[in-house]
């Protein structure tokens, strides 16, 4: 969610110093109460009328280059490789740990593409469909149309 306008937070501080209570204000601005309580108790304790600075989050635990150069390697390495053993091959490596679905943004991020390996045998079943049945049909399109009234 975006944080207020200045000039919105300037109405709001306004409307509380017209004498106005809380819900009065959030009613009139379209907002919450909390939200509005909020902004004129900021203004009041400290004069800001801004927003609070964002807080942050964690620090990246790997630079831009680092992710390219570690990711290219490992994905070069192992190009079939899940997500998972790419986490613990980054592990081992950096000592960095990581869930996969980091690995699977920073991929996408980075723009490396993954193509599993045809080193799997064949099926020993073959094929599950006739070459030209439509992805999600039962029935063939000959027995759809022979068994519809005309």
């Amino acid at each position: 969610m975006e944080a207020f306008s200045l000039a919105v937070r300037r109405r709001i501080i306004e409307l509380f110093q017209s004498g106005l209570e809380g819900d009065d204000v959030a009613q009139i601005m379209a907002c919450s109460p909390a939200a509005a309580r909020r902004i004129w108790q900021r203004y009041r304790e400290d004069g800001l009328v801004g927003p609070r600075p964002h807080a942050g989050g964690h620090a990246p635990r790997l630079d831009e280059r680092q992710k390219k150069q570690v990711l290219g390697e490992l994905v070069a390495q192992k190009p079939d490789a899940f997500c998972r053993e790419l986490a613990d091959d980054l592990h081992a490596r950096t000592g960095v740990r990581v869930c996969r679905q980091t690995i699977g943004s920073w991929l996408a991020e980075l723009g490396f593409t993954r193509k599993k390996s045809r080193s799997s045998p064949p099926s020993r079943n073959g094929r599950t469909s006739k070459p030209n049945a439509t992805p999600g049909s039962t029935r063939s399109r000959t027995s759809a149309r022979a068994t519809s009234p005309a």
